[in-house]
C-alpha cells in the first residue's frame, strides 16, 4: 500500500534532527561555558579579592554549566518526543487503514 501523509513523516524526521541539533549545541555551549569561566579564572592570579571573585565565577559557571546540560537534555527529550508522537500517529493510521483494506477483501 502506498504511504499517506509524506510532508508530515518529513516534519516529523526535521523535528528529531532539530531535538538533535539542540542536544548537541546545548551540550556544546555547556563545556564551553565551563572552558571559558576555567580559562578566565586561571588569567588573573594577582589579587586576593580577585582570586576568590575568580572562583566564584568559576564555580557558578560550573553550576550553570550543568543545568544548562540538563536543560539541554530536557529538551531533547521533548523535542524527540514530539517528533516520535507524529511518526507514532502515522504507523496508527497505516496500520488501521491496512486493517481495513484486508478484512474488505475477505
Amino acid at each position: 500500500m502506498e504511504q499517506r501523509y509524506r510532508v508530515l513523516r518529513i516534519v516529523a524526521t526535521l523535528i528529531k534532527v532539530l531535538a538533535w541539533i539542540v542536544l548537541v549545541l546545548g551540550l556544546l555551549g555547556a563545556i564551553l561555558l565551563v572552558i571559558g569561566a576555567v580559562a578566565g579564572g586561571l588569567g588573573g592570579l594577582g589579587a586576593r579579592a580577585y582570586r576568590d571573585l575568580a572562583m566564584n565565577t568559576t564555580i557558578g559557571a560550573v553550576v550553570g554549566a550543568i543545568i544548562m546540560g540538563l536543560g539541554s537534555v530536557l529538551y531533547f527529550l521533548f523535542i524527540y518526543a514530539a517528533g516520535e508522537l507524529i511518526h507514532l500517529l502515522l504507523d496508527i493510521e497505516q496500520n488501521t487503514r491496512e486493517t481495513a483494506y484486508y478484512l474488505k477483501t475477505r
